[in-house]
């Protein structure tokens, strides 16, 4: 693997490149599962349901993956949860594995490489179907376990930036840390990586946060709507004092005589906000 490492603060841009390796049988559990031989799509399309655990269909070969530790499923609900919360009564929707993932359809059809991330979040519902997405999903989580962490930093890195994923974390569950990965304008990924203590901006969402200590910690509800709470006033305050410097400029613009009419035009406010500032003084 070819790695480029430039610190940055506590940012780090880091550009990975395939290696020319074969990849290993992916397995959380250990069990002794062993990779099939090269298959045709349908047989991984028509694998029993009951079958008990996850698998992918990568480059025409199946692998298992074993069911998940406990502390595993717990970061899936906490992330799960958030994102369910936020995103309820809106257009974009957050899915949790066994979920299907044709990756690689929106650019080659014919691919039949099938991915199951942890979680996913998609926006444009033409990509969805019965079976899951066709095309890369607008953000992808995977939590690491010992046996998947070179397969998810790695292969499943490159694919996802390959298709375009426009936000990818890998969330380290041992060193308790998350990596995010953010799309930029050279069609690379710019990633920086959060610990416990820090604040992770969604960054394809609106004013969406994940406290990264209550991710690892709990349910500490009351931390996150203080960190929230303070960003929303900051935010109000800011929108507060633009508006009142709207509204000065326009009380200026009439005293000196300028049509209200003209005045809201120019300052992009209505006649009633206008004349409701204006009133103490008519």
């Amino acid at each position: 693997m070819d790695e480029k490492d430039l610190e940055k603060g506590n940012e780090k841009d880091i550009i990975y490149e395939i290696p020319d390796i074969e990849i290993p049988e992916v397995n959380e559990a250990r069990a002794a599962y062993k990779v099939d031989e090269e298959i045709e799509y349908e047989k991984y399309r028509n694998l029993p349901e009951d079958l008990g655990m996850l698998v992918e269909f990568i480059d025409g070969k199946i692998y298992y993956l074993g069911a998940p530790t406990r502390k595993h499923q717990r970061l899936c609900r906490r992330l799960l949860t958030r994102f369910e919360i936020y995103l309820h009564g809106k257009s974009c929707e957050v899915f949790l594995a066994p979920f299907d993932v044709m990756i690689d359809f929106g650019i080659d059809p014919s691919s039949k490489t099938t991915l199951q991330p942890d979680l996913l979040v998609i926006c444009d519902d033409e990509k969805l179907n019965e079976q899951g997405v066709l095309g890369a999903p607008e953000l992808v989580i995977e939590v690491l376990s010992p046996s998947t962490a070179r397969h998810d930093k790695i292969f499943k890195y490159n694919k996802y930036l390959a298709v375009g994923v426009k936000e990818y974390w890998i969330v380290d569950p041992a060193r308790e840390e998350v990596m995010v990965n953010l799309l930029i304008k050279n069609g690379m990924y710019h990633t920086k990586t959060y610990v416990k203590g820090d604040v992770i901006k969604v960054s394809i969402l609106d004013n969406l946060y994940m406290n990264v200590t209550d991710l690892f910690e709990g349910e500490k509800g009351l931390e996150i709507s203080e960190v929230e709470r303070a960003r929303e006033e900051e935010r109000n305050k800011a929108e507060a004092e633009k508006l009142e410097e709207k509204l000065e400029a326009a009380k200026s613009l009439i005293n000196s005589g300028v049509a209200i009419e003209v005045v809201a035009s120019s300052v992009k406010l209505s006649k009633k906000e206008i004349l409701n500032y204006l009133e103490p003084d008519l």
